[in-house]
């Protein structure tokens, strides 16, 4: 099924919308480029995709059941209290946690796609019979919009295919996506995306931008990077922990190798493990070989045989980290430091970082030992 819209019965706008939209996007382009814009050099989407880097992804990510399901500002935010049995407790606890991974199903990082402009065909003799260009769109149900038939007989009687702004806004015509906007939304004008990403609201930023924008879009591609750099530089990472959001920005920042102010934030949040995962997915996403190889194997070894007493089990509690644990910080320290070694770009502050963190677990060790030696724990 095919409609046609025919802007000559509606002069006031025949020549404002496409213009507009082009314009728009101009304008969105000129917001990003105007500090610094860094693309993929080949298609991100077979890495992102893959199950290795996936998983690093969502352990990186680290699921927080507080924050994900913190109370919002939105017009329905009731707190819902109910009597339940212990399986019926059991059972909201698994369906909250599918929940929360529901939430945290990251936006895909896929290649810029642009819409082909191309002549269908010339027939100077429809040339002038319109005062105006006609757009016919494919408006059959379930087509994907990217490949959606949209054609524009022009004013001289070519027929050709139609620029991804205009496409956009007939596919939102057609088809509204709720939440969607028509016109670009203010808030990604320059000036008003600079003022957002000052007062830090990164969120809020990628929430609405991956309801206005395919990820395949450009725009897309230039507001995020712009908020991903923001956010390096003012190392504000914990905003998008535990968001759907973080995933996507440290597969950024290992793409471009800049997880420097990533890995002190892990540090200094004794996120150690946490930090050999960036790591990983850094030499992953960029063909390098892992830096002390045998302690990534040691990482990986299953540690759960381990049997300890409820005393010793309430000794770890208060120290916040098992014995088992504290090993583990020991393999990562070492894997970390040979990274910061030969591949940190931060390296005094990396350093000093880790020798804090180093002197603060050496002295939870100690305490450790003290008490289970005073309950003769051995």
């Amino acid at each position: 099924m095919f409609s046609f819209r025919d802007f000559s019965k509606i002069p006031q706008i025949s020549q404002k919308i496409p213009n507009f939209w082009l314009t728009a996007a101009r304008k969105c382009s000129s917001s990003s480029k105007s500090t610094q814009y860094l693309s993929y050099d080949r298609d991100p989407a077979p890495q992102f995709f893959s199950e290795k880097i996936q998983n690093l992804l969502k352990s990186l990510t680290r699921l927080d059941l507080d924050k994900i399901y913190r109370r919002r500002t939105v017009p329905k935010n009731e707190v819902e209290y109910k009597f339940l049995t212990t399986e019926h407790v059991q059972k909201e606890i698994e369906d909250g946690l599918r929940r929360a991974r529901k939430l945290l199903q990251m936006p895909p990082v896929v290649q810029v796609k642009e819409a082909e402009i191309r002549v269908v065909s010339r027939d100077p003799g429809l040339a002038h019979l319109h005062e105006s260009d006609l757009i016919f769109t494919d408006i059959t149900y379930g087509l994907d919009d990217f490949h959606r038939k949209i054609v524009v007989r022009k004013v001289d009687g070519s027929l050709e295919t139609v620029p991804q702004a205009v496409r956009k806004r007939l596919n939102q015509l057609y088809f509204p996506m709720e939440g969607r906007k028509i016109r670009l939304p203010k808030m990604f004008e320059p000036e008003l995306l600079r003022k957002c990403l000052q007062e830090e609201k990164y969120e809020f930023i990628l929430d609405r931008l991956t309801v206005q924008f395919e990820p395949y879009e450009r725009e897309f591609h230039e507001i995020s990077s712009e908020t991903f750099l923001h956010i390096n530089g003012t190392r504000e990472f914990d905003q998008l922990r535990s968001t759907r959001h973080f995933g996507p920005m440290v597969f950024f920042l290992a793409c471009h190798r800049l997880t420097d102010n990533l890995l002190l934030d892990s540090i200094k949040r004794d996120f150690l493990l946490n930090a050999v995962e960036v790591i990983e997915l850094q030499c992953l996403l960029n063909n390098h070989p892992l830096p002390a190889e045998s302690h990534f194997r040691e990482l990986r070894k299953d540690h759960t045989d381990r049997k300890v007493t409820q005393l010793t089990r309430e000794i770890e509690e208060k120290l916040g980290k098992t014995e088992e644990e504290f090993k583990q910080d020991q393999i990562c320290l070492r894997i970390l430091r040979e990274f910061v070694k030969n591949n940190g770009q931060k390296k005094a502050q990396l350093e000093l970082a880790l020798q804090a963190h180093e002197e603060a677990a050496e002295e939870k060790r100690r305490i450790l030992e003290g008490l289970k030696t005073a309950h003769g724990i051995n």
